[in-house]
């Protein structure tokens, strides 16, 4: 593949990377600090740890999406 083909996948990589960082630093840090301020009603630790395992799920699942689009030949 060209230089610039790879470029634009080690781009790709990046931003993929730069997303999921967000998405687990959002959803991690803000659950944690909201629920840190007190539980409001109706709002649960079952519901706030739910949260967290998603957004690692989900950022993991990128990251894992950004190393499987580097390791493409």
């Amino acid at each position: 593949m060209s230089d610039g083909g790879n470029e634009l996948r080690r781009l790709s990589a990046t931003w993929l990377n730069t997303i999921a960082s967000g998405v687990v630093t959002a959803g991690s840090c803000g659950s944690l600090i909201a629920y840190s301020f007190g539980p409001r009603p109706g709002i649960t630790a079952l519901q706030v740890l739910a949260v967290l395992a998603v957004t690692l799920t989900t950022g993991a699942v990128l990251h894992l999406l950004a190393r499987a689009l580097l390791n493409r030949c």
